[in-house]
């Protein structure tokens, strides 16, 4: 049980790095407002060295997680979350070529790989040390530390503000403050025992002696070639998954000034209140999905978690879209409800079931490595979603971007229906099965 935990504080840890430094960015924005501050074009170099380095990771130690191990391979993880938090705190302004913003990029891109890595591990350990009875649950309970990692991000931020701390001792302490929870697992990693499956299918193929990265990857790939229609089933909507989720960004903003209104003219620290204020509703918003998951997956199943969850998002966009144009007043308030409960249907259907599913359909000498290709579409997803949204709202208006979104939820919930089984196995039957594959 105490993989388990050890497993969701560091994606706690994950969660919190990742969607704090928005508010981070936005409190940089405030001190150095103008020609030598931070802009749009430094934010985005800043947001793009973190998912660069997540989806490094992500594949990267999914593939090593399979070949060398996982506890190992989760302590080097836990080390790159230390070092790219405490790092991000240290940066310094200088007037030189390598700048605040890169020394910040590259300190960020050591993060994300880092909570990249963490994707596959902590889903794999996680369900490599559960009952295929309690193993659904478990794992979205370590997932569930998502929630709690985005919403420490805000609350943490408000405290500081209503502390009166100096918005330049604010967000070096919030970068700081993420590598907090990884430093209070790393002995108990270091200490942790390998997982019994990981142990048995290593046994399995070649006794004590590793087997070279070039003999692992041939196994791995044959075994791979078995199973390429789940494959096409957990990176297909992992990626349409995460291109709603980010694609929504240009109507979060709308949607904020109904539950934060503006006062005129603000203050910096009054602007970042709103935005932490905003971020903490959103939030508060999504847990309960995450809540809901642990709670019903067992009884739901995952394929019918995720597709309804699908085709309850395509209904909520849709929703959306029509109510955008027709509410006025105070009946928009609508409209904060429907935007809450896609992120209910999402977390208490795909994003959950997403994570799960590849950690369960694998064998153990693929599993990390599948997990991190379907983790790493979903970063490839995000990409094109907020690319390509903003570009679609410019040109169409903000209700094209909703009808598209529930198109695209809707398509999630068509790879579902066609590529994504709804049974439970046994992770040791599964295994056995395999080995006469490779």
């Amino acid at each position: 049980m105490h993989q388990i935990v050890i497993a969701g504080t560091g994606f706690l840890a994950d969660a919190y790095d990742l969607f704090v430094i928005d508010l981070v960015l936005a409190i940089l924005h405030r001190l150095h407002p103008g020609e030598h501050g931070i802009n749009a074009a430094e934010r985005s170099i800043v947001a793009s060295a973190t998912l660069v380095g997540a989806v490094i990771g992500q594949l990267t130690f999914g593939l090593l997680g399979d070949w060398l191990g996982r506890k190992w391979t989760f302590l080097v993880t836990c080390v790159l979350i230390i070092v790219g938090a405490l790092g991000s705190a240290c940066v310094v302004w200088t007037e030189g070529s390598f700048s605040l913003i890169y020394q910040l990029a590259t300190f960020r891109f050591l993060l994300g790989v880092g909570v990249g890595g963490e994707y596959p591990l902590s889903a794999s350990i996680a369900a490599e040390n559960s009952s295929r009875e309690t193993r659904g649950r478990l794992v979205a309970t370590v997932f569930s530390m998502q929630g709690w990692g985005m919403l420490l991000s805000s609350v943490l931020t408000l405290l500081f503000l209503l502390c009166g701390m100096p918005l330049e001792a604010i967000w070096r302490t919030l970068l700081a403050l993420g590598a907090l929870p990884s430093a209070m697992v790393i002995w108990l990693r270091a200490k942790m025992e390998e997982t019994e499956l990981h142990k048995q299918d290593a046994e399995s193929h070649g006794g004590s002696q590793r087997p070279s990265f070039s003999e692992h990857w041939a196994r791995a790939y044959k075994v791979m070639s078995q199973y390429w229609r789940p494959l096409i089933g957990t990176t297909m909507t992992w990626l349409i998954l995460d291109i709603t989720f980010y694609g929504t960004g240009s109507f979060k903003s709308r949607i904020g000034g109904f539950l934060v209104p503006a006062q005129g003219a603000e203050s910096d620290v009054d602007h970042i209140w709103h935005e932490a204020l905003l971020t903490m509703y959103i939030t508060l918003m999504a847990i309960p999905g995450y809540l809901m998951s642990i709670f019903f997956i067992e009884r739901i199943g995952r394929y019918y978690l995720q597709l309804g969850g699908f085709l309850a998002m395509s209904l909520t966009f849709w929703l959306m879209a029509y109510f955008h144009t027709s509410l006025t007043g105070d009946a928009r308030w609508t409209l904060v409800i429907l935007f809450g409960l896609t992120f209910f249907f999402s977390n208490f259907g795909p994003n959950t079931t997403t994570f799960i599913i590849p950690v369960e359909i694998y064998p153990t000498v693929i599993r990390a490595t599948c997990h991190g290709l379907s983790a790493a579409s979903g970063k490839i997803g995000a990409v094109i979603g907020a690319t390509a949204f903003s570009p679609i709202e410019d040109m169409y208006g903000i209700h094209t971007v909703l009808i598209s979104c529930g198109v695209v939820t809707l398509t999630g919930a068509a790879f579902t229906w066609g590529f994504t089984s709804d049974k439970i196995l046994d992770l040791a039957e599964l295994d056995k099965s395999t080995r006469s594959i490779a």
